[in-house]
């Protein structure tokens, strides 16, 4: 009998038929698009005043990453007026950050993005910096309409590296983390980024601050104070959701052995029902985050933990923003591990056998990597 082969995930077959539209509007339309300078000597930094950043993705995880792209230029001219032109779907983490002059949006609106566009334009930016690490029908585009006549610096670019006028690297480079291939962006500057530590700090507001300060003392209640842990239990995909019976596996392992411990358990509003039933376990041990929570307030509650558990999301990224240790999980692929791994970190990620899922990650190797990185953790305090 003939085997049929699985159906396509309904968002795999749309960001499919995505990419074929933009592959056939860059076919049509690349005679309009205009070749790089190459030959440009390296930009002078004392002369530029405001720089445009391109980041239209909607993943939160590619924003974060673009936070030390930011901090590290400023470091270096603390003059430059840095924009960005985003995604309704990653400002909620930067809408309040004042590393931003302006920020647009980008909204796959064709109408709405041309005005966008033209509010853009008129500010006149001296440079335009694309956040990909990769090629991108969009981020070429917009690079192009902008910031026309203006030095466009990309990274990892191979198709379409003829139209930047600095392009570091002919393709990611696979050996380094996202973070620092995307630091590489500022070679173009001059600025050697070998000595930046890649940390940037998500922000914070006060009332964000406020939030995680009221949710981690009711959590503790007076009691004594063992290690507070964080559980994501949710993932974009469902190859990157681990079982709910390993979650509470995991979790009941972890308390035997070390009952002091307490668990903030994280999740997507979606699955606050898998949340609470996973709190009502243990519920003296377990404390559902609250619900309606902004991502920068969730991000407070993630940088007063002691470690966090969790797929590869973007909590990760988040988390090791404010050095907090990670414990995660990934489907085989070393690529995406070496890639997306969580920042700084020498231990504490599972690799799955299978290359795209994570359903053969057992409790005990989880476990395993989580007493291995609160060992480490207590040299480094020591």
């Amino acid at each position: 009998m003939m085997q049929t082969m699985p159906e396509q995930h309904p968002a795999a077959r749309l960001k499919r038929a995505e990419h074929g539209v933009k592959a056939a509007f860059f076919a049509l339309f690349r005679v309009f698009l205009k070749k790089g300078q190459p030959d440009r000597s390296l930009l002078d930094g004392s002369q530029i005043k405001r720089v445009l950043l391109l980041r239209p993705e909607t993943k939160l995880g590619d924003m974060v990453i673009s936070l030390p792209v930011i901090d590290t230029l400023k470091r270096h001219y603390p003059h430059i007026k840095i924009s960005i032109l985003c995604s309704p779907g990653n400002v909620g983490l930067i809408k309040d950050d004042p590393r931003f002059e302006m920020i647009f949006l980008y909204r796959k609106n064709i109408f709405r993005d041309i005005a966008e566009v033209r509010r853009i334009r008129r500010e006149q930016y001296d440079c335009v910096l694309d956040l990909l690490c990769d090629d991108s029908v969009t981020s070429l585009v917009l690079s192009q309409y902008c910031t026309p006549r203006k030095p466009r610096l990309g990274v990892g670019k191979q198709q379409f590296a003829d139209y930047y006028d600095f392009n570091r690297f002919n393709g990611v480079d696979e050996s380094k983390h996202i973070v620092n291939n995307t630091l590489h962006l500022l070679d173009a500057f001059g600025i050697d980024t070998g000595d930046e530590n890649g940390h940037a700090d998500v922000y914070l507001s006060e009332n964000d601050r406020d939030i995680a300060d009221r949710f981690v003392a009711s959590v503790n209640d007076g009691r004594s104070q063992g290690p507070l842990l964080g559980f994501n239990v949710s993932a974009g995909t469902a190859t990157r959701r681990w079982a709910q019976q390993k979650q509470a596996k995991l979790i009941e392992k972890i308390l035997a052995h070390d009952s002091s411990a307490r668990f903030v358990i994280i999740c997507t509003p979606a699955d606050r029902d898998q949340g609470r039933k996973l709190c009502d376990r243990i519920p003296d041990k377990l404390h559902l985050v609250p619900d309606h929570l902004s991502i920068t307030a969730v991000s407070a509650i993630l940088k007063r933990l002691d470690l966090l558990i969790s797929p590869d999301t973007s909590l990760v990224h988040i988390a090791r923003s404010f050095r907090v240790p990670v414990v995660s999980m990934y489907p085989g692929v070393r690529k995406n591990l070496v890639l997306w791994r969580p920042f700084g970190q020498d231990d504490g990620f599972v690799v799955a056998k299978h290359p795209n899922n994570i359903f053969d990650i057992t409790v005990e190797q989880v476990f395993d990597a989580y007493r291995q990185l609160m060992a480490s953790q207590k040299k480094v305090e020591n």
